[in-house]
């Protein structure tokens, strides 16, 4: 059974348009995402190359999910959408994450802590 659900941005603070910086997590033990189909995913953000995506769940619990390939429209996707083969809706390995028209297939999926923080502009000096 095929599983498809699509969050609306407004539902995700806007975090979908952030983008972490380039250092994912380490790799550590494989887990999954337990009810990704009912509405458990509290936010995302990207890596600023597409590499994967940081999940946070309901009980603020954060994941790392890592993709086969590049994902080049998730960086700017209003929505996104987890596709998942598994009849509970848990988000594992192989799952999909779809971004615009982009489907971008799951490698891996880590706990890890929240993103890393963006590096601040200098201030301009009048």
């Amino acid at each position: 059974m095929i599983r498809h659900m699509l969050l609306p941005a407004v539902l995700l603070l806007g975090a979908g348009a952030a983008m972490a910086q380039d250092a994912p997590p380490p790799g550590g033990k494989e887990v999954s995402i337990p009810f990704i189909s009912h509405g458990n995913v509290r936010t995302f953000e990207s890596t600023r190359s597409g590499d994967g995506v940081y999940i946070q769940n309901q009980r603020h619990d954060w994941y790392f999910a890592r993709f086969y390939s590049r994902c080049n429209a998730l960086p700017f996707a209003i929505r996104v959408g987890f596709k998942s083969f598994g009849g509970g809706g848990t988000l594992e390995r192989g799952d999909t994450v779809i971004a615009e028209h982009e489907r971008c297939r799951i490698s891996s999926i880590v706990r890890s802590g929240p993103p890393p923080k963006k590096a601040k502009k200098p201030r301009r000096r009048h």
